[in-house]
């Protein structure tokens, strides 16, 4: 919903330095009455709630983010900040400071009282501050400020926000008479001539203008002349330097009026310090930072799997079986029900099978962030990520990848270089993720029994290996450029706050729903519609699985595969890998289900005479036996024990007897290592591609479908050419001379000027569907 300042609700900014706790503060005061969307053209996350007052007076609250300085820097969400404050939106702002730092706080408080406009001044981690004996004395700070508001919380626990809601009942007018003034006298009396001449422009864009970070006017041109020449002759300055230091000076002595000096009777060494010794340590920083990764891998995929068949199977029973029990019922044709319960209902349960993984992959991303580790890590991984153009802050989502590579690709928001992030997002669909791994484990149960773990090791190396060749490619196509170095702020360890971290993960949660799911969804439908129904007689009817329109396109489609030894007779395995494209999970589920339709004489069976209540019953089970196996798994989160055994590989990978015989009979060792490549590398899921689309646009997830689809092509295609070459050489040899032309076109065509212009067009797409 846009927001005016006209509208029937106040509308309160809230404004701040990154890790200042101003989101904490704005999910304390909105709960769950919040919504989340993007600010016009960008991705940028946009997020307003909605505030009751007790006098039954409703504001609405927007959370800006983070920003250093009104005046310049930083990425594209600083940007967004600006300009909204700028903009005059709001009808008044609060600003949220940690009163650990007030000092380098307080350069944007002296920016937005410059700005003007009604501000009111929130001093955050109050209890931090206690524990240092520095309490802000903050009847100097208020006189100090010109008399506007300034009040004490802890938004953690949700100390002071009585008294701030209170004060939110008021319009909190500054007090402009008894401001002081922010320059010193020589300043700014320039600075009242250049701004009784240049009336047109706002405060802080007369500043920009004055020190070089915007183009003058040339009606102004005279004005801004004289007024840097005045500011050079009064302080020996240019203007930038000049102001820079005033505003420096300022806050200074303002921190220092309101701070108290700290007793030397108090312990310097904090927590934070000593916990640094160890998580920032060059030798130990990396183990500390790979075991935390690994808690993060556990509780995104075994943690997840604890719900995921709950929410499977009782969905499927549900939206599935009892929806298409009704639509027989009320007498709809047998090819309508398999496309409102096989198809809409089937990809509805798709969708709610990813809710407990991506649930728990963002509980504990916000934990960590909350928890002050997050900057930490990415100061950790900066040395080593540098050196592919990358910053640390890239390896958090690449490791999460391993879980689901759709949470890594909303992870990269973490990434504040708008090139990096759009290569650190390029390269997480070679993360293999855990539905992968289910084809793995079922490949390796009838082929590789005696080295399946070698098998799926090397899998995940080359996935890995695709995706920095991925961000090597880039950087030196169309991505090319100067690194941005890593500036972070590394703020004290702190506890996470339960409501905090419970309700960002539900933001999250609720994103990837209606947005992502929204694309499986629909791509469900089609898929899962498709094994059902079939041309018959000429016409659209259901029919049996060999007579689908699955089963007819997947035979039309294994010539395409043929170049990695797979031929008419597996196109069940080629029907695995269309439906993957919608989501890897259902690769072995799509060709279990081949195996048994096939042996089916009554598809319409599970419509008639549903068990929905046993099927509910079972799925409540799940719940308690994969917890135990949770427990039993914590050694071991990807399963890889598994491999040794062909019981277990199967039960893991979900894949029926049949499904075990039909693909020992139609795959070679060679042929099936080809297929479990092309499996790695091939297209993105549809969420991982509709997380592309809406986090960079759709030139760039478009881009991501054809680069990997063409990658996993070649390389699977020669990989089965040389290991076959013996048989059939000139075949190999025109396949691998066809290959080398490709690539060396790729690389011609790759590096053309052109592209620069494009990719700094659309390096971050244009926002949702662009």
């Amino acid at each position: 919903m846009p927001i005016s300042a006209g509208g029937p609700r106040r509308v309160i900014a809230l404004v701040g330095n990154p890790n200042s706790g101003k989101t904490t503060l704005f999910n304390a005061l909105t709960g769950a009455h919040q919504q989340v969307g993007n600010w016009p053209g960008v991705t940028v996350e946009r997020r307003e709630g909605r505030l009751r007052l007790d006098s039954g007076r409703e504001l609405m609250l927007v959370d800006l983010p983070g920003v250093y300085s009104l005046l310049g820097g930083g990425g594209l969400d600083q940007d967004i900040a600006r300009q909204y404050v700028q903009s005059g939106a709001a009808d008044g702002i609060v600003q949220v400071v940690d009163v650990g730092n007030l000092q380098r706080h307080l350069l944007l408080t002296h920016e937005l009282l410059e700005l003007g406009g009604p501000l009111l001044l929130v001093l955050n981690m109050m209890d931090e501050a206690r524990a240092r004996g520095q309490l802000p004395d903050l009847d100097a700070l208020r006189q100090r400020l010109g008399g506007i508001v300034v009040l004490p919380i802890v938004a953690r626990r949700g100390e002071g926000l009585a008294e701030l809601r209170h004060a939110l009942e008021e319009d909190f007018p500054r007090a402009d008479a008894h401001l002081p003034p922010l320059y010193p006298p020589a300043i700014q009396d320039i600075l009242s001539v250049l701004r009784a001449g240049t009336g047109d422009l706002g405060p802080l864009d007369r500043l920009r203008t004055l020190e070089g970070l915007a183009a003058v006017p040339p009606e102004h041109e005279q004005g801004f002349r004289e007024a840097r020449e005045a500011i050079v002759d009064k302080t020996g300055e240019d203007a930038a330097d000049a102001l820079a230091a005033a505003r420096f000076a300022w806050a200074e002595e303002t921190a220092s009026a309101a701070l108290p000096a700290v007793s030397d009777a108090l312990p310097r060494d904090t927590w934070t310090q000593r916990l640094d010794r160890w998580i920032l340590h060059p030798a130990a920083g990396l183990p500390i930072f790979l075991l935390v990764l690994y808690a993060l891998l556990v509780s995104s995929f075994n943690a997840g799997a604890i719900f995921q068949d709950f929410f499977e199977d009782s969905s499927k029973a549900l939206f599935v079986h009892g929806l298409g029990h009704v639509l027989l019922a009320a007498g709809l044709p047998d090819w309508s029900v398999q496309a409102l319960a096989g198809g809409l209902g089937g990809g509805v349960s798709i969708v709610l099978s990813f809710v407990p993984p991506i649930a728990f992959t963002f509980l504990f991303l916000a934990a960590l962030e909350d928890s002050g580790y997050l900057a930490r890590a990415a100061f950790t991984m900066d040395r080593f990520f540098r050196r592919l153009g990358l910053p640390g802050t890239a390896m958090v989502p690449m490791v999460i990848g391993f879980g689901c590579n759709v949470p890594a690709i909303m992870a990269t928001r973490t990434v504040e270089d708008p090139r990096a992030r759009v290569i650190t997002a390029l390269m997480q669909p070679f993360m293999s993720c855990s539905a992968r791994l289910a084809v793995y484990l079922a490949f390796a149960a009838v082929f590789f029994r005696g080295y399946g773990g070698q098998v799926v090791f090397a899998l995940y190396l080359t996935g890995i290996l695709a995706a920095l060749v991925t961000a090597w490619l880039l950087r030196r196509g169309p991505l090319r450029g100067a690194d941005r170095p890593l500036a972070l702020e590394l703020p004290p360890y702190r506890w996470p706050g339960l409501r905090s971290v419970v309700l960002h993960a539900w933001q999250r949660l609720r994103v990837f729903v209606l947005r992502v799911g929204k694309v499986i969804a629909v791509l469900g439908a089609v898929l899962l519609l498709l094994p059902g129904i079939g041309w018959v007689d000429g016409g659209l009817r259901g029919t049996d699985i060999d007579h689908s329109l699955l089963a007819q396109g997947s035979r039309a489609l294994t010539v395409v595969f043929a170049p990695m030894g797979i031929g008419e007779e597996q196109w069940p395995a080629v029907a695995g890998l269309v439906a993957g494209a919608m989501v890897k999970e259902v690769v072995i589920g799509v060709m279990n289900g081949i195996y048994q339709r096939q042996e089916s004489a009554d598809l319409m069976a599970a419509y008639r005479e549903p068990a929905i209540g046993a099927e509910l019953r079972a799925a409540v089970l799940t719940i308690p036996a994969h917890g135990r196996e949770f427990l039993k798994n914590l050694t071991d989160p990807l399963g890889f024990a598994n491999i040794g055994d062909t019981a277990a590989s199967a039960a893991a990978a979900g894949a029926d007897h049949a499904t075990l015989r039909g693909l020992a009979a139609g795959f070679t060792d060679l042929s099936a290592f080809a297929y479990l490549l092309f499996v790695l590398l091939y297209l993105p899921c549809a969420s991982t591609f509709a997380a592309l689309r809406r986090e960079l646009g759709s030139r760039w997830a478009w881009f991501s479908m054809v680069y990997s689809l063409a990658l996993a092509w070649l390389l699977a295609g020669s990989v089965y050419q040389l290991g076959t070459f013996d048989r059939h050489p000139s075949q190999s040899l025109l396949w691998l001379v066809m290959v080398l032309t490709v690539v060396l076109v790729f690389w011609w065509w790759w590096r053309r000027p052109g592209h620069i212009a494009m990719a700094e067009t659309h390096i971050l797409g244009r926002g949702p569907g662009s």
